[in-house]
């Protein structure tokens, strides 16, 4: 059983969805992962994936939406919509977001795309709470690789992904209002800008992080 991967994250092979797609594809016989973020060979991405027997889609939400590169794509498969009739799909959107709610538009979208494309989707898998999957130790992700790797095996055997495992991925659709106050208490100490705040250091922005170009 062949696989393809669409990676659709704009940091490629360093990215949280390359992580994700290591989980998902164990087992298959043959994987050939791609990135789109290499816009000028989409043309050739479309013309490998006649011959692999499913594909996957992983990326990062974008503004409750997906990456330029991810819809420019779909764009140029649309319009080569025949190569893609009743082909085997499946997708993970993913995001540093805590709660689900910020995807589940994407998520109709998906499935819209894969009907108009008339291609076979086993579904559409949301994963919050991402952004840091690069930078853990193995440990820390092991319950969610598990779950993630047992979703590929489904897909591999042809079998319906089991709702238990899709809804321990997603998790709460929004966070309890327990979570809203310790996050509110987190923010006034300033905890939850440390990543942010280290990026803004790292690319020598942090001095800059009040400007307002625009207002004037």
């Amino acid at each position: 059983m062949s696989l393809m991967i669409f990676n659709g994250s704009p940091r490629g092979e360093k990215s949280n969805s390359n992580i994700i797609a290591s989980w998902f594809s164990g087992g298959y016989e043959e994987i050939n992962t791609v990135y789109l973020k290499k816009v000028k060979q989409h043309d050739d991405f479309i013309e490998a994936s006649k011959s692999y027997d499913k594909l996957l889609f992983v990326f990062p939400l974008y503004v409750d939406g997906m990456p330029g590169q991810v819809k420019y794509f779909f764009e140029q498969m649309h319009k080569n919509k025949a190569e893609f009739k009743d082909k085997e799909v499946t997708f993970i959107i993913h995001s540093g977001f805590s709660e689900a709610i910020h995807s589940k538009n994407l998520e109709k979208y998906l499935c819209r795309f894969s009907e108009l494309m008339s291609m076979k989707n086993f579904g559409v898998v949301i994963l919050p709470g991402s952004e840091g999957f690069r930078l853990m130790p193995p440990k820390m992700t092991a319950k969610k690789a598990e779950k993630v790797s047992e979703i590929g095996k489904m897909y591999r055997l042809n079998q319906p992904f089991p709702q238990s495992i899709k809804g321990a991925l997603e998790g709460p659709l929004r966070q309890s209002k327990f979570k809203i106050v310790m996050f509110r208490i987190f923010k006034t100490i300033g905890l939850t800008n440390v990543y942010w705040n280290s990026q803004l250091k790292k690319n020598k922005a942090f001095d800059k992080r009040f400007d307002a170009p625009y207002s004037k």
